[in-house]
């Protein structure tokens, strides 16, 4: 069977002062082991670019206006794109913002991907000193989690459930529904663009556990310090008084807490406080 799928869009890319501005527009068709994509006329879809540009703007001056000596920033992108999707006369439209901040204190680089985080993990990077072990009972903040959660399927412990969160529309025009993430083949198919082949993966993925209670005494994973590792974290530990780097194993979960936060990893993850 041919599938034929057509996408097109505009995507306002600001990296470190300089703005770039992008009309996508292609198709794909796919018939068995035969794949072919290529750029097509068409008129870019929805609210002009100079609309998301001014968008895209405004959000990396109020980024800038936060951050204050002794912290720098190394790197700030930012994204805003809107797209139109038509997947074999199925049709959808979707919207994304896209925030990737690293900060800079004492050669110490902490990760961002979301504009509330800032505060929190300037403050602790403001505080950071050397180098010291991770601490025994620790818990890490939903911007950690989430980035953790990709590496847990299919790794999770017993007491630890990984589901699909329902809501929106995957690569192929279907529904997004709750299930959980147990093995493939996983329900959804993700598509980062026209250009490649949707593979199967599991979309919007969060963390259940039956034990919720956090105790809030624990020192807190604020931020990732690199990209993670399997399941090794390099993260910035705070403990309300101090701050430092750490290198944290994950070997086991005592509680997730309910409320969770959403997070661009993988095909889209929910983070939500988490004790180890």
């Amino acid at each position: 069977m041919t599938e034929t799928y057509r996408k097109r869009g505009t995507v306002v890319r600001w990296e470190n002062g300089t703005l770039v501005r992008v009309t996508e527009n292609g198709v794909a068709i796919e018939d068995g082991n035969f794949f072919s994509c290529e750029p097509e006329r068409r008129l870019p879809a929805g609210r002009s670019a100079d609309i998301l540009s001014a968008a895209v703007q405004q959000r990396a001056r109020t980024i800038i206006s936060m951050i204050e000596p002794p912290i720098t920033i190394e790197r700030l992108v930012l994204s805003h794109g809107i797209a139109e999707h038509d997947f074999n006369g199925r049709t959808w439209s979707d919207e994304a913002q896209r925030l990737h901040l690293s900060l800079i204190h004492k050669n110490i680089r902490a990760l961002v991907d979301s504009i509330d985080d800032i505060p929190r993990v300037a403050d602790a990077l403001a505080r950071c000193d050397g180098e010291r072990d991770a601490p025994a009972r620790l818990r890490l903040a939903p911007c950690v989690t989430a980035a953790l959660v990709p590496s847990l399927i299919g790794l999770a412990p017993p007491n630890i459930e990984l589901w699909q969160t329902a809501g929106g529309i995957d690569g192929k025009g279907n529904a997004i529904e709750a299930v959980r993430i147990e093995r493939e083949p996983w329900p959804n198919w993700y598509r980062p663009s026209y250009r490649v082949r949707p593979i199967r993966m599991p979309l919007d993925v969060r963390i259940r556990c039956e034990v919720i209670a956090i105790e809030r005494d624990r020192p807190l994973a604020v931020a990732l310090l690199a990209p993670i590792d399997g399941l090794t974290l390099r993260v910035l530990v705070d403990d309300g008084e101090r701050a430092w780097p750490a290198t944290v194993r994950v070997t086991r979960i005592d509680a997730v807490a309910d409320e969770a936060v959403w997070y661009p990893y993988g095909g889209g993850s929910f983070g939500a406080e988490m004790m180890l």
